[in-house]
């Protein structure tokens, strides 16, 4: 067979040299160099070749010399890559591929220039704020009025709500500090009775007088003899009328005691705390008595007289009369 017969008869490529044995599963052409009509269907190993083409060379290596050519020199036929041009790339004219590195993160932080300016606007805010309460505090201690819109129009500067209060005299007002508002209302105790408050004496005089007289049958000057809503018609009692209340009862008592207590000493008694403890109406009598230095019952009618002169003999008995202090029940 002649070297034209041969060459008609082989291939444009060698597609198994370039593809290796993907080779196997790309469809050939038919013998006698006839192609099918249109584009050749694309498989599994035509993308492969593809891909592999388009990928670039591999690994650029100093080329073996050659003294005739080979098959890698014929054109590469198209159809074979489903009508895809083929540009074949020479190894020795191709770019050198940059070296890869990894990317470098940026330098420097983007929202810290943000934030620092929105510190920086905060902190100008908060003085501006601190300036203002500052300002209308100072106004307000100044002139305190003006908070709600009242004025003062005394003489001298307004007064300072946090001096101490001042009486229209000019001394200071009584201190309240330590008094503390539990919240808890007081209530005002309701004022006590007059009469309650009198008996209530009279009693603590009667309990104190009692043990300091012996009741051994002695002579002493009686002065007045009264019960709760007695009727005197000789005497008038401090509301003006007859009738003697405990409020009338003790203010003669201490009347007595006071005008003659320097010549005697007077007590109080009950007519219910010696001898026959006699009952008016139901109820003990309040005594008033004098004891003095006289022994007998013409003693006591000389003293009695000697301090009402002016009180004849009817008289005198209403408000001065011997009495005798026997044990109770005699």
């Amino acid at each position: 067979m002649s070297d034209e017969r041969q060459g008609a008869e082989r291939p444009i490529w060698n597609l198994r040299e370039l593809v290796g044995d993907l080779a196997d599963e790309i469809p050939q052409p038919p013998p006698g160099g006839t192609r099918p009509e249109g584009p050749a269907p694309a498989s599994a190993a035509t993308g492969a070749a593809i891909r592999a083409t388009s990928a670039g060379p591999p690994a650029r290596t100093a080329p073996a010399e050659r003294d005739e050519p080979s098959e890698r020199d014929e054109p590469l036929d198209p159809a074979a890559f489903g009508g895809l041009p083929v540009v074949p790339v020479d190894p020795a004219t191709a770019p050198e591929p940059a070296p890869w590195r990894p990317l470098e993160p940026p330098t420097g932080d983007p929202q810290r220039p943000a934030g620092a300016a929105l510190r920086k606007a905060a902190g100008l805010v908060l003085v501006v704020l601190l300036l203002l309460v500052g300002t209308a505090y100072g106004a307000y201690r100044m002139d305190p009025g003006a908070a709600d819109g009242s004025t003062y129009d005394g003489p001298g500067p307004s007064p300072d709500p946090y001096s101490a209060p001042v009486a229209s005299g000019g001394d200071p007002l009584p201190s309240t500090e330590g008094s503390l508002d539990t919240g808890t209302p007081t209530t005002t105790p309701a004022p006590e009775d007059p009469e309650a408050a009198a008996l209530t004496e009279l009693s603590r005089l009667h309990e104190q007088d009692l043990p300091t007289i012996s009741l051994d049958g002695r002579y002493v000057a009686q002065l007045a003899s009264k019960s709760v809503g007695i009727v005197d018609p000789e005497q008038r009692a401090a509301n003006g009328s007859h009738t003697f209340y405990a409020t009338d009862i003790l203010a003669e008592h201490q009347q007595l005691r006071t005008e003659f207590g320097g010549e005697a000493r007077v007590i109080l008694l009950l007519s219910t705390d010696y001898g026959r403890q006699q009952l008016y109406e139901g109820k003990p009598l309040w005594l008033t008595f004098a004891v003095v230095p006289a022994d007998s019952k013409d003693g006591i009618d000389a003293w009695c007289r000697a301090q009402f002169p002016q009180l004849d003999g009817a008289e005198l008995p209403n408000r001065c009369v011997p009495r005798r202090l026997r044990p109770p029940g005699t």
